[in-house]
Protein backbone atom coordinates (compact mmCIF):
# COMPACT_ATOMS: atom_id res chain seq x y z
CA UNK A 1 0.00 0.00 0.00
CA UNK A 2 2.81 2.35 1.01
CA UNK A 3 4.38 1.52 -2.47
CA UNK A 4 1.21 2.53 -4.31
CA UNK A 5 1.22 5.90 -1.95
CA UNK A 6 4.37 6.57 -3.27
CA UNK A 7 5.10 5.28 -6.65
CA UNK A 8 1.36 6.85 -7.77
CA UNK A 9 2.14 10.67 -7.71
CA UNK A 10 5.41 10.26 -9.27
CA UNK A 11 3.66 8.88 -12.15
CA UNK A 12 0.81 11.28 -12.47
CA UNK A 13 3.81 14.15 -12.19
CA UNK A 14 5.49 12.57 -15.34
CA UNK A 15 2.22 12.60 -16.90
CA UNK A 16 1.73 16.24 -16.07
CA UNK A 17 5.01 17.58 -16.72
CA UNK A 18 5.13 15.38 -20.54
CA UNK A 19 2.00 16.83 -21.17
CA UNK A 20 2.82 20.58 -20.04
CA UNK A 21 6.22 20.52 -22.10
CA UNK A 22 7.37 21.97 -18.58
CA UNK A 23 11.23 21.71 -18.02
CA UNK A 24 12.35 21.17 -14.86
CA UNK A 25 13.57 24.00 -13.01
CA UNK A 26 14.89 24.80 -9.11
CA UNK A 27 11.31 25.29 -8.11
CA UNK A 28 10.03 22.42 -9.57
CA UNK A 29 12.15 20.01 -7.78
CA UNK A 30 11.20 21.62 -4.53
CA UNK A 31 7.48 21.50 -5.67
CA UNK A 32 7.74 17.80 -6.45
CA UNK A 33 9.20 16.90 -3.19
CA UNK A 34 6.18 18.87 -1.86
CA UNK A 35 3.70 17.20 -3.66
CA UNK A 36 4.92 13.52 -3.56
CA UNK A 37 5.30 13.97 0.43
CA UNK A 38 1.84 15.63 0.78
CA UNK A 39 0.22 12.18 -1.48
CA UNK A 40 2.48 9.95 0.60
CA UNK A 41 1.19 11.62 3.97
CA UNK A 42 -2.39 11.80 2.69
CA UNK A 43 -2.81 8.05 0.98
CA UNK A 44 -0.69 5.61 3.39
CA UNK A 45 -0.09 7.59 7.04
CA UNK A 46 -3.62 9.77 7.03
CA UNK A 47 -5.05 6.92 4.74
CA UNK A 48 -7.97 9.41 3.17
CA UNK A 49 -9.76 8.19 0.59
CA UNK A 50 -8.35 7.98 -2.91
CA UNK A 51 -10.52 10.32 -4.49
CA UNK A 52 -9.84 13.22 -1.60
CA UNK A 53 -6.54 12.58 -2.48
CA UNK A 54 -7.51 13.49 -6.39
CA UNK A 55 -8.77 16.64 -5.05
CA UNK A 56 -5.70 17.51 -2.95
CA UNK A 57 -3.26 16.58 -5.88
CA UNK A 58 -5.33 18.83 -8.52
CA UNK A 59 -5.68 21.72 -5.86
CA UNK A 60 -1.26 21.22 -5.44
CA UNK A 61 -1.04 21.73 -9.35
CA UNK A 62 -3.39 24.22 -10.09
CA UNK A 63 -2.13 26.35 -7.32
CA UNK A 64 1.60 25.77 -8.38
CA UNK A 65 0.87 26.33 -12.33
CA UNK A 66 -1.29 29.47 -11.45
CA UNK A 67 1.11 31.47 -8.86
CA UNK A 68 4.22 29.87 -9.64
CA UNK A 69 4.53 29.14 -13.30
CA UNK A 70 2.30 32.36 -14.22
CA UNK A 71 0.77 29.69 -16.38
CA UNK A 72 -2.47 31.48 -17.73
CA UNK A 73 -4.01 28.88 -19.83
CA UNK A 74 -6.30 27.79 -16.99
CA UNK A 75 -8.22 25.06 -19.06
CA UNK A 76 -5.20 23.56 -20.77
CA UNK A 77 -4.28 22.71 -16.76
CA UNK A 78 -7.56 21.56 -15.74
CA UNK A 79 -7.48 19.09 -18.97
CA UNK A 80 -4.07 17.63 -17.84
CA UNK A 81 -5.27 17.38 -14.00
CA UNK A 82 -8.05 15.19 -14.88
CA UNK A 83 -5.99 13.61 -17.59
CA UNK A 84 -3.24 12.03 -15.12
CA UNK A 85 -6.26 11.57 -12.64
CA UNK A 86 -8.34 9.25 -14.43
CA UNK A 87 -5.07 7.44 -15.79
CA UNK A 88 -4.47 7.00 -12.30
CA UNK A 89 -7.93 5.89 -11.67
CA UNK A 90 -7.78 3.57 -15.09
CA UNK A 91 -4.42 2.07 -13.45
CA UNK A 92 -6.02 1.22 -9.85
CA UNK A 93 -9.41 -0.49 -11.90
CA UNK A 94 -7.05 -2.65 -13.97
CA UNK A 95 -4.72 -3.66 -11.31
CA UNK A 96 -7.50 -4.55 -9.20
CA UNK A 97 -9.08 -6.79 -12.72
CA UNK A 98 -5.71 -7.98 -12.78
CA UNK A 99 -5.95 -9.37 -9.37
CA UNK A 100 -8.76 -11.17 -9.39
CA UNK A 101 -7.96 -13.03 -12.55
CA UNK A 102 -4.12 -14.06 -11.38
CA UNK A 103 -2.55 -14.59 -7.46
CA UNK A 104 0.17 -12.30 -8.11
CA UNK A 105 1.96 -9.73 -6.25
CA UNK A 106 0.09 -6.27 -5.66
CA UNK A 107 3.62 -4.46 -6.40
CA UNK A 108 4.32 -6.63 -9.55
CA UNK A 109 1.37 -5.76 -10.84
CA UNK A 110 1.34 -1.84 -9.88
CA UNK A 111 4.94 -1.78 -11.62
CA UNK A 112 3.52 -3.84 -14.84
CA UNK A 113 0.46 -1.24 -15.19
CA UNK A 114 2.57 2.14 -14.41
CA UNK A 115 5.44 0.83 -17.12
CA UNK A 116 2.64 0.26 -19.61
CA UNK A 117 1.49 3.60 -18.92
CA UNK A 118 4.93 5.83 -19.18
CA UNK A 119 5.32 3.71 -22.35
CA UNK A 120 2.46 4.84 -24.00
CA UNK A 121 2.48 8.50 -22.36
CA UNK A 122 6.05 8.78 -24.30
CA UNK A 123 5.05 7.93 -27.27
CA UNK A 124 1.96 9.94 -27.48
CA UNK A 125 2.06 13.21 -25.47
CA UNK A 126 2.27 15.52 -28.34
CA UNK A 127 -0.69 13.96 -29.84
CA UNK A 128 -2.51 14.40 -26.31
CA UNK A 129 -1.28 18.11 -25.61
CA UNK A 130 -2.32 19.12 -29.40
CA UNK A 131 -5.79 17.85 -28.54
CA UNK A 132 -5.62 19.55 -25.01
CA UNK A 133 -5.03 22.95 -26.94
CA UNK A 134 -7.11 22.58 -30.11
CA UNK A 135 -9.80 24.52 -31.60
CA UNK A 136 -11.82 21.09 -29.79
CA UNK A 137 -10.10 21.37 -26.22
CA UNK A 138 -13.39 21.57 -24.73
CA UNK A 139 -14.81 18.20 -25.57
CA UNK A 140 -11.92 16.69 -25.43
CA UNK A 141 -11.62 17.51 -21.85
CA UNK A 142 -15.23 17.19 -21.41
CA UNK A 143 -15.07 13.60 -22.29
CA UNK A 144 -12.17 12.82 -20.04
CA UNK A 145 -14.26 14.76 -16.85
CA UNK A 146 -17.01 12.38 -17.93
CA UNK A 147 -15.23 9.01 -17.81
CA UNK A 148 -13.50 9.90 -14.91
CA UNK A 149 -16.79 11.08 -13.15
CA UNK A 150 -18.26 7.62 -14.31
CA UNK A 151 -15.25 5.24 -13.36
CA UNK A 152 -14.86 6.96 -9.74
CA UNK A 153 -18.55 6.11 -9.54
CA UNK A 154 -18.49 2.77 -10.88
CA UNK A 155 -15.32 1.86 -8.58
CA UNK A 156 -16.93 3.26 -5.64
CA UNK A 157 -20.14 1.32 -5.83
CA UNK A 158 -18.05 -2.04 -6.72
CA UNK A 159 -15.91 -1.36 -3.38
CA UNK A 160 -18.66 -1.12 -1.56
CA UNK A 161 -20.16 -4.03 -2.27
CA UNK A 162 -20.43 -7.22 -0.57
CA UNK A 163 -20.02 -9.60 -4.02
CA UNK A 164 -16.96 -8.41 -5.17
CA UNK A 165 -16.65 -10.32 -8.26
CA UNK A 166 -20.08 -10.08 -9.32
CA UNK A 167 -20.90 -6.44 -8.89
CA UNK A 168 -17.08 -5.98 -10.39
CA UNK A 169 -17.94 -7.52 -13.56
CA UNK A 170 -21.42 -5.47 -13.99
CA UNK A 171 -19.85 -2.38 -12.58
CA UNK A 172 -16.53 -3.43 -15.38
CA UNK A 173 -18.89 -3.68 -18.47
CA UNK A 174 -20.84 -0.49 -17.39
CA UNK A 175 -17.34 1.44 -17.25
CA UNK A 176 -16.24 -0.63 -20.81
CA UNK A 177 -19.85 0.46 -22.28
CA UNK A 178 -19.21 4.33 -20.97
CA UNK A 179 -16.07 4.85 -22.45
CA UNK A 180 -16.86 3.14 -25.84
CA UNK A 181 -20.24 5.45 -25.60
CA UNK A 182 -18.22 8.11 -24.88
CA UNK A 183 -15.21 7.86 -27.84
CA UNK A 184 -18.20 7.47 -30.19
CA UNK A 185 -19.96 10.61 -29.36
CA UNK A 186 -16.69 12.69 -29.07
CA UNK A 187 -15.85 10.78 -32.41
CA UNK A 188 -19.12 11.83 -34.17
CA UNK A 189 -19.44 15.75 -32.47
CA UNK A 190 -15.41 16.13 -33.94
CA UNK A 191 -16.76 14.69 -37.54
CA UNK A 192 -19.93 16.96 -37.59
CA UNK A 193 -17.80 19.95 -36.11
CA UNK A 194 -15.28 19.21 -38.74
CA UNK A 195 -17.53 19.27 -41.23
CA UNK A 196 -19.32 21.93 -40.34
CA UNK A 197 -15.58 24.11 -39.90
CA UNK A 198 -14.56 22.62 -43.60
CA UNK A 199 -17.68 24.56 -45.10
CA UNK A 200 -16.57 27.61 -42.83
CA UNK A 201 -12.79 27.11 -43.74
CA UNK A 202 -14.15 27.51 -47.53
CA UNK A 203 -15.76 30.49 -47.11
CA UNK A 204 -13.15 31.90 -45.01
CA UNK A 205 -10.84 30.64 -47.84
CA UNK A 206 -12.44 31.61 -50.28
CA UNK A 207 -12.79 35.33 -48.67
CA UNK A 208 -9.29 35.68 -48.65
CA UNK A 209 -8.68 34.74 -51.77
CA UNK A 210 -10.86 37.59 -52.80
CA UNK A 211 -9.59 39.87 -50.46
CA UNK A 212 -5.74 38.61 -51.50
CA UNK A 213 -6.67 39.51 -55.58
CA UNK A 214 -8.00 42.54 -54.75
CA UNK A 215 -4.85 43.48 -52.55
CA UNK A 216 -2.57 42.37 -55.19
CA UNK A 217 -4.82 44.36 -58.01
CA UNK A 218 -4.85 47.56 -55.57
CA UNK A 219 -1.01 46.74 -55.43
CA UNK A 220 -0.27 46.20 -58.99
CA UNK A 221 -2.19 49.55 -59.58
CA UNK A 222 -0.19 51.50 -56.80
CA UNK A 223 3.06 50.29 -57.98
CA UNK A 224 1.95 51.44 -61.92
CA UNK A 225 0.62 54.70 -60.54
CA UNK A 226 3.60 55.14 -58.68
CA UNK A 227 6.13 53.99 -61.70
CA UNK A 228 4.07 57.01 -64.16
CA UNK A 229 4.36 59.44 -61.30
CA UNK A 230 8.62 58.34 -60.91
CA UNK A 231 9.06 58.43 -64.82
CA UNK A 232 6.77 61.61 -64.83
CA UNK A 233 9.04 62.80 -62.23
CA UNK A 234 12.40 61.98 -63.58
CA UNK A 235 11.55 63.47 -67.19
CA UNK A 236 10.38 66.60 -65.46
CA UNK A 237 13.77 66.73 -63.43
CA UNK A 238 15.50 65.92 -66.70
CA UNK A 239 14.00 68.81 -68.27
CA UNK A 240 14.13 71.19 -65.56
CA UNK A 241 18.08 70.24 -65.87
CA UNK A 242 18.17 70.72 -69.13
CA UNK A 243 16.18 74.52 -69.19
CA UNK A 244 18.26 75.52 -65.98
CA UNK A 245 21.61 74.06 -68.10
CA UNK A 246 20.26 76.02 -71.14
CA UNK A 247 20.03 79.17 -68.82
CA UNK A 248 23.50 78.95 -67.40
CA UNK A 249 25.00 78.15 -71.00
CA UNK A 250 23.49 81.35 -72.72
CA UNK A 251 24.39 83.57 -69.76
CA UNK A 252 27.89 82.46 -70.01
CA UNK A 253 27.76 83.38 -73.85
CA UNK A 254 26.15 86.31 -73.27
CA UNK A 255 28.89 87.65 -71.09
CA UNK A 256 31.31 86.53 -73.05
CA UNK A 257 29.59 88.03 -76.38
CA UNK A 258 29.48 91.25 -74.09
CA UNK A 259 33.34 91.19 -73.56
CA UNK A 260 34.10 89.77 -77.12
CA UNK A 261 31.65 92.71 -78.51
CA UNK A 262 33.38 95.22 -77.00
CA UNK A 263 36.44 94.35 -77.87
CA UNK A 264 35.20 93.87 -81.81
CA UNK A 265 33.72 97.41 -80.99
CA UNK A 266 37.28 98.61 -79.91
CA UNK A 267 38.53 97.28 -83.20
CA UNK A 268 36.09 98.56 -85.52
CA UNK A 269 36.73 102.51 -84.39
CA UNK A 270 38.88 103.29 -86.97
CA UNK A 271 36.90 101.87 -90.00
CA UNK A 272 34.00 104.01 -88.47
CA UNK A 273 36.03 107.18 -88.38
CA UNK A 274 37.27 106.24 -91.65
CA UNK A 275 33.09 106.24 -92.99
CA UNK A 276 33.43 102.61 -93.56
CA UNK A 277 29.98 102.40 -91.86
CA UNK A 278 28.84 99.58 -94.48
CA UNK A 279 32.04 97.44 -93.51
CA UNK A 280 31.20 98.22 -89.91
CA UNK A 281 27.76 96.83 -90.18
CA UNK A 282 29.01 93.43 -92.56
CA UNK A 283 31.61 93.00 -89.94
CA UNK A 284 28.87 93.08 -86.79
CA UNK A 285 26.01 90.51 -88.44
CA UNK A 286 28.76 88.21 -89.44
CA UNK A 287 29.79 88.26 -85.99
CA UNK A 288 26.95 88.04 -84.28
CA UNK A 289 25.88 85.03 -86.88
CA UNK A 290 28.55 83.05 -85.92
CA UNK A 291 28.34 83.70 -82.27
CA UNK A 292 25.01 82.67 -81.28
CA UNK A 293 22.76 79.82 -82.38
CA UNK A 294 19.24 81.76 -82.42
CA UNK A 295 17.41 78.21 -82.22
CA UNK A 296 18.67 78.19 -78.95
CA UNK A 297 18.19 81.39 -77.68
CA UNK A 298 14.86 81.35 -78.73
CA UNK A 299 14.41 77.67 -77.16
CA UNK A 300 12.66 78.33 -73.59
CA UNK A 301 11.65 81.72 -74.73
CA UNK A 302 8.96 83.06 -72.28
CA UNK A 303 8.91 80.08 -69.78
CA UNK A 304 10.55 82.37 -66.76
CA UNK A 305 7.18 84.10 -66.68
CA UNK A 306 5.09 80.38 -66.10
CA UNK A 307 4.84 80.52 -62.30
CA UNK A 308 2.82 77.46 -62.29
CA UNK A 309 4.68 74.02 -61.88
CA UNK A 310 1.94 72.39 -64.20
CA UNK A 311 1.57 74.82 -66.80
CA UNK A 312 5.98 75.61 -66.82
CA UNK A 313 6.63 72.11 -66.59
CA UNK A 314 4.86 70.76 -69.68
CA UNK A 315 6.00 74.25 -71.49
CA UNK A 316 9.08 72.96 -71.35
CA UNK A 317 8.52 69.00 -72.13
CA UNK A 318 7.06 70.03 -75.26
CA UNK A 319 9.08 72.62 -76.10
CA UNK A 320 12.08 70.40 -75.87
CA UNK A 321 10.66 68.29 -77.62
CA UNK A 322 9.84 70.68 -80.37
CA UNK A 323 13.68 71.57 -80.42
CA UNK A 324 15.32 67.93 -80.76
CA UNK A 325 12.98 67.09 -83.36
CA UNK A 326 14.62 70.24 -85.15
CA UNK A 327 11.58 71.78 -85.85
CA UNK A 328 10.59 75.67 -86.42
CA UNK A 329 8.60 77.10 -83.45
CA UNK A 330 8.35 80.24 -80.68
CA UNK A 331 6.97 80.22 -77.66
CA UNK A 332 5.34 83.32 -75.89
CA UNK A 333 4.48 84.41 -72.38
CA UNK A 334 4.82 87.67 -71.46
CA UNK A 335 3.36 88.16 -68.64
CA UNK A 336 3.51 86.34 -65.64
CA UNK A 337 1.13 83.23 -65.04
CA UNK A 338 1.39 82.10 -61.27
CA UNK A 339 -2.24 80.49 -61.29
CA UNK A 340 -5.12 79.68 -63.63
CA UNK A 341 -9.08 79.87 -62.15
CA UNK A 342 -10.42 77.46 -59.98
CA UNK A 343 -13.45 75.74 -62.41
CA UNK A 344 -10.59 73.89 -64.66
CA UNK A 345 -8.72 71.31 -62.97
CA UNK A 346 -4.77 71.98 -63.92
CA UNK A 347 -4.16 68.56 -64.40
CA UNK A 348 -6.68 68.07 -67.24
CA UNK A 349 -5.57 71.55 -69.07
CA UNK A 350 -2.00 70.66 -68.79
CA UNK A 351 -3.68 66.87 -71.30
CA UNK A 352 -4.80 69.27 -73.27
CA UNK A 353 -1.82 71.36 -73.84
CA UNK A 354 0.39 68.35 -74.41
CA UNK A 355 -2.00 66.98 -77.49
CA UNK A 356 -2.24 69.75 -78.69
CA UNK A 357 1.78 69.99 -78.57
CA UNK A 358 1.73 66.37 -80.42
CA UNK A 359 -0.62 67.03 -82.66
CA UNK A 360 1.06 70.36 -83.78
CA UNK A 361 4.79 68.09 -83.79
CA UNK A 362 3.43 65.06 -85.43
CA UNK A 363 1.65 67.09 -88.21
CA UNK A 364 4.88 69.12 -88.76
CA UNK A 365 6.87 66.11 -89.34
CA UNK A 366 4.46 64.94 -92.20
CA UNK A 367 4.99 68.14 -93.74
CA UNK A 368 8.44 68.18 -93.86
CA UNK A 369 7.98 64.73 -95.16
CA UNK A 370 5.83 65.29 -97.85
CA UNK A 371 7.31 68.31 -99.15
CA UNK A 372 11.03 68.02 -98.58
CA UNK A 373 11.30 71.17 -96.99
CA UNK A 374 12.47 71.60 -93.28
CA UNK A 375 11.20 75.40 -93.88
CA UNK A 376 7.81 74.65 -94.60
CA UNK A 377 6.70 73.48 -90.84
CA UNK A 378 6.26 76.17 -88.40
CA UNK A 379 4.57 76.09 -84.86
CA UNK A 380 3.71 78.97 -82.87
CA UNK A 381 2.37 78.54 -79.48
CA UNK A 382 1.39 80.58 -76.27
CA UNK A 383 0.34 80.86 -72.91
CA UNK A 384 -1.91 84.92 -72.17
CA UNK A 385 -3.73 86.06 -69.25
CA UNK A 386 -5.19 88.74 -68.14
CA UNK A 387 -8.10 89.82 -65.75
CA UNK A 388 -8.20 86.50 -64.20
CA UNK A 389 -8.41 84.49 -67.20
CA UNK A 390 -6.50 81.72 -69.08
CA UNK A 391 -5.60 81.49 -72.47
CA UNK A 392 -3.74 79.00 -74.98
CA UNK A 393 -3.40 79.41 -78.45
CA UNK A 394 -1.14 77.13 -80.21
CA UNK A 395 -1.26 76.94 -84.72
CA UNK A 396 0.79 74.76 -87.09
CA UNK A 397 1.20 74.82 -90.63
CA UNK A 398 -0.35 71.61 -92.39
CA UNK A 399 -0.23 69.57 -95.42
CA UNK A 400 -3.37 70.21 -97.99
CA UNK A 401 -4.49 66.34 -96.96
CA UNK A 402 -3.67 66.99 -93.19
CA UNK A 403 -6.87 67.81 -91.80
CA UNK A 404 -9.97 66.00 -92.58
CA UNK A 405 -12.02 69.31 -93.18
CA UNK A 406 -15.54 67.04 -92.79
CA UNK A 407 -14.65 66.57 -89.08
CA UNK A 408 -13.78 70.39 -88.50
CA UNK A 409 -16.16 72.78 -88.15
CA UNK A 410 -16.25 76.09 -90.26
CA UNK A 411 -13.91 78.94 -88.80
CA UNK A 412 -14.71 80.55 -85.84
CA UNK A 413 -16.45 77.10 -84.58
CA UNK A 414 -16.91 76.88 -80.90
CA UNK A 415 -17.76 74.83 -77.88
CA UNK A 416 -19.76 77.33 -75.87
CA UNK A 417 -22.74 75.23 -74.11
CA UNK A 418 -25.08 73.03 -75.34
CA UNK A 419 -22.56 73.56 -79.04
CA UNK A 420 -20.25 70.78 -78.83
CA UNK A 421 -19.37 69.04 -81.78
CA UNK A 422 -16.84 66.86 -83.92
CA UNK A 423 -13.26 68.15 -82.77
CA UNK A 424 -9.99 66.23 -81.81
CA UNK A 425 -11.77 63.45 -80.18
CA UNK A 426 -9.53 63.62 -76.94
CA UNK A 427 -9.26 67.22 -76.14
CA UNK A 428 -13.38 67.17 -76.68
CA UNK A 429 -13.82 64.31 -73.76
CA UNK A 430 -11.82 66.58 -71.53
CA UNK A 431 -13.29 69.95 -72.47
CA UNK A 432 -17.05 68.21 -72.25
CA UNK A 433 -16.77 68.36 -68.83
CA UNK A 434 -16.34 72.11 -68.57
CA UNK A 435 -19.02 73.82 -71.08
CA UNK A 436 -19.45 76.48 -69.00
CA UNK A 437 -16.00 77.68 -67.79
CA UNK A 438 -14.64 77.02 -71.22
CA UNK A 439 -14.24 78.00 -74.80
CA UNK A 440 -12.27 76.03 -77.28
CA UNK A 441 -12.06 76.97 -80.82
CA UNK A 442 -9.89 75.22 -83.51
CA UNK A 443 -10.13 76.03 -87.53
CA UNK A 444 -7.90 75.48 -90.63
CA UNK A 445 -7.49 78.79 -92.45
CA UNK A 446 -4.96 79.93 -95.28
CA UNK A 447 -2.72 76.75 -94.57
CA UNK A 448 -2.78 76.82 -90.97
CA UNK A 449 -3.93 75.22 -88.18
CA UNK A 450 -5.14 76.79 -85.31
CA UNK A 451 -6.52 75.69 -81.84
CA UNK A 452 -7.60 78.47 -79.01
CA UNK A 453 -8.74 77.79 -75.44
CA UNK A 454 -9.79 80.16 -72.94
CA UNK A 455 -11.08 79.56 -69.10
CA UNK A 456 -12.87 82.30 -68.21
CA UNK A 457 -12.31 83.97 -64.94
CA UNK A 458 -13.74 82.48 -61.58
CA UNK A 459 -16.18 85.35 -61.11
CA UNK A 460 -17.71 84.74 -65.14
CA UNK A 461 -18.00 80.64 -64.69
CA UNK A 462 -19.67 80.87 -61.22
CA UNK A 463 -17.00 79.00 -59.19
CA UNK A 464 -15.86 82.51 -57.51
CA UNK A 465 -15.44 81.58 -53.95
Amino acid sequence: MFFQALFSPVIDLYIFYRLSGWKFKREDYAFSIVFIGTCVLAGSVVQIDDFLVDIIQAFLIFLFSYLVKKEKKVKFIFGAILFFELLDLLITISAEIILLIFDISMTFVFLLVEFVIIVIIQKYYLKIRKLLNDRNSSIFIGLIFYVYLSSSIVYFLALKSTHMTIVFEVSLSLLVLQIVFSVITYIAIIKVQKGLLTKQEQKEQKFQLELANADRKAKEAENKELILKQQQLSSEMKQLREYSSYLDKNEDDLRRFKHDYQNVLNGLKVSAQEGNSKEVVKILDHYTETQFNKKALRKYKGVNHIHENNLKSIAIAKLSKLYSLGLDYSFDCEHDISRIPDSVNILDLVRIIGITFDNAAEESQALIKETGNSNRARIDAMYYQENGDFEFEIRNRVRKSGVATDKISQKNYTTKKHHMGLGLANVKEITHKYEDSMIVNYYVDDGWFTFDLTILPDSESGTEK
